[in-house]
């Protein structure tokens, strides 16, 4: 069966994709499965119809360039004539002000395009790293009693989402619709069980969620250590320990770091990750 074209409809033919183009949109993604991860979850679960979950778009069909549109905007692939025009109507689709990450060629070509409409970047994270474990955990490494937390537990898991908030984004996640949102978005990594924690008494000392999850990719996120308890190993440890129930799934763990911390890149090459995609996230 092949897929159906939708033609041209908006800015410099700038598009949504159609249902019709499934297979199409598949290929994109599967060609890029690392940085894909959390579109090919959106496809997977819901196909390629917009709603919630995220929207895609297109100038010229998606074997020649691809946007994604979640909870963040996700360049998959295209010519720069190409980003800058769907950077365009991203921006005049409606859409809030929100992060674009991705490979750091591509968020560099469509970010020009939505600064113009959004205005400029809270922070600009240009010098990043896609890191995969493409081999067996270090299982030396791995911390005992690393598990999904509860919802029993949610308040402690709370406590050190928000305490990660706060450090990594300079900005207070209760300060947007009374802390709503982010109550619900932590609740709801909680009960689909992808928030991995270790606590001591009534206190969260590592904290880990999965972002996404495709076929074979699990993108991890959110890996947050107590302050006090930092150079401790913990972190490689807790790390380690995510990443081995993953592969026992039969995944391949995934995750993004900055460039300049160089105390969180030392410990998942512990761990046995390695640098695999130049990577960057502009923070709105």
């Amino acid at each position: 069966m092949t897929d159906t074209v939708a033609p041209p409809s908006g800015l410099g033919g700038c598009r949504e994709v159609g249902p019709g183009e499934t297979a199409a949109v598949s290929r994109a993604l599967g060609a890029d499965r690392l940085v894909a991860a959390p579109a090919t979850e959106k496809l997977l679960q819901s196909g390629v119809g917009g709603g919630a979950d995220g929207r895609f778009f297109t100038r010229g069909g998606p074997d020649r360039s691809l946007v994604f549109v979640g909870n963040s905007v996700l360049p998959i692939r295209g010519e720069r004539d190409d980003l800058e025009m769907l950077g365009a109507a991203v921006a005049g689709a409606g859409f809030g002000q929100m992060s674009v990450h991705g490979r750091r060629d591509l968020v560099n070509g469509v970010w020009p395009a939505l600064e113009r409409r959004w205005g400029p970047a809270r922070e600009r994270r240009c010098g990043q790293f896609l890191m995969v474990l493409d081999r067996p955990v270090d299982r030396s490494v791995v911390l005992d009693g690393i598990r999904p937390a509860s919802l029993q537990e949610f308040d402690m898991v709370l406590a050190a989402a928000a305490s990660m908030y706060a450090e990594e984004l300079h900005s207070d996640p209760f300060a947007v619709g009374a802390g709503v949102p982010f109550r619900r978005r932590v609740a709801r990594s909680v009960a689909r069980g992808r928030t991995f924690v270790a606590r001591e008494d009534d206190a969260v000392f590592f904290k880990a969620d999965v972002a996404a999850i495709t076929h074979d990719i699990a993108q991890i996120q959110g890996i947050w250590v107590r302050p006090e308890l930092r150079g401790t190993g913990l972190g490689a440890g807790g790390t380690a320990a995510v990443c081995a129930v993953l592969q026992d799934r039969g995944l391949t763990p995934s995750l993004v770091v900055n460039g300049s911390n160089t105390p969180a890149r030392a410990a998942y090459r512990r761990v046995g990750l390695v640098d695999a995609v130049d990577y960057a996230t502009i923070l709105m």
